[in-house]
Parts: C-alpha cells; sequence; structure tokens
C-alpha cells in the first residue's frame, strides 16, 4: 500500500466517524476485527519511519561485502538497527515488507560496466515503485577502471523524496580512506535519525 498514501490518507478520514463490526473485502478473508485493520492503515500512512537503515547489496569479489560489514557494525555501535538484504539470495518481497518502517536505505553494489549490478538496479527500482517512506539515502560500494553508479542509481529512485548523504565508493578493496568514510556515513546516518526523532 506505500504508494497509495495519499488515497489512504482520503478515505480514513472518509470512514473516522463509522463503527465498524466486519470487513469485508472485495477478494480475501474477511476480518471481525476491523480495528486491528484500520490501525494497520494508521500506521502504514501516519506513523513517522523508524530508527532503521534497510541496506539491499550484492558484492562480486568481495570488497562491497567488507564495506557492508563495515557500514553495519558502524551504525549498530551508534544504536542504528540495520535490515541488510544480500541480494544474491534475498527474497525481494522480503526487502518490500522492510522498507515500510525504514528511515534510511542504502544501497551497496560492486560497478559492472560503469553502472550498478543489475539485481541492485532491480532492488532500487522496486523502492522507487513502492515509495517507502524514507527520509535518507546513499550508496557504498566499489569499481576497478570507472563508475557511474552514484549516477545511474540517483536516475533510478526520483519517487524517493529522500535527501542523499553522500556516498562512499573506492577503487578496489576498501582501504583505510575508506573505512574511515563509511565510518563517517554511519555517524551521519546516526545524526540524522536523532534530529528527526526516529525510535
Amino acid at each position: 500500500m506505500m504508494p497509495f498514501r495519499a488515497q489512504i490518507h482520503k478515505n480514513l478520514e472518509k470512514i473516522e466517524d463509522y463503527q465498524f463490526k466486519i470487513i469485508a473485502p472485495s477478494h480475501g478473508p474477511m476480518y471481525n476485527k476491523p480495528d486491528f485493520i484500520i490501525n494497520a492503515y494508521h500506521k502504514w500512512v501516519f506513523d513517522e519511519p523508524k530508527n532503521i537503515v534497510v541496506l539491499p547489496f550484492i558484492s562480486m569479489h568481495g570488497s562491497t561485502r567488507k564495506m557492508v560489514d563495515c557500514l553495519v557494525s558502524a551504525l549498530a555501535i551508534k544504536g542504528v538497527k540495520v535490515e541488510q538484504f544480500d541480494l544474491s539470495v534475498t527474497d525481494i518481497g522480503k526487502l518490500a515488507m522492510a522498507l515500510v518502517d525504514a528511515g534510511t536505505i542504502v544501497i551497496g553494489t560492486p560497478t559492472v560496466l560503469t553502472g550498478p549490478h543489475p539485481v541492485v538496479a532491480y532492488a532500487a527500482v522496486l523502492a522507487n515503485a513502492l515509495r517507502p517512506k524514507l527520509k535518507f539515502a546513499s550508496i557504498i560500494g566499489s569499481y576497478g577502471w570507472g563508475t557511474k553508479v552514484v549516477e545511474t542509481i540517483a536516475g533510478l529512485i526520483p519517487n524517493l523524496k529522500v535527501e542523499i548523504i553522500p556516498p562512499v565508493i573506492c577503487k578496489g578493496q576498501p582501504r583505510e580512506v575508506d573505512y574511515q568514510a563509511l565510518e563517517k556515513l554511519a555517524e551521519t546516518i546516526a545524526q540524522k535519525h536523532q534530529e528527526n526523532g526516529f525510535k
């Protein structure tokens, strides 16, 4: 329901003064506890994002995986929950569910022919179509001889009304300077979550 928040908001207002005993949708089961359903829709539409980073990634030669591990550890130390998804094995539906409450998405990708890995591009397109309540986004990853990963991914997510936090892209395996940049990225994310009151 994420892409339809505006319509759901209007329809929730229409039913505010009604008392329901049952919800009977045009397909699927009937519900004899309508408050549960209505409260879920309120949560999906009105609740602020939570102190959660969703991190879909794929790693071809291990460098992006090292960056993901570093960032996840740094965020955990700062009290930010991370839900990471290795896209080589992840059910994409689980990624979609995780986006419901997330405050930030960080996309991890190696460079393939100057762009993001195709599976990562697919995950970015999915996030763009779902339009979750995300407030922030960033990109981490690596390249060999040249990359347009950041520009390509930014072009795939125009529906996400997010602030882009400066990405961390390294050449080859991450070095000390790259790990320091990942620590800084974690610090920035934690600070922005705190400033926005994400819990």
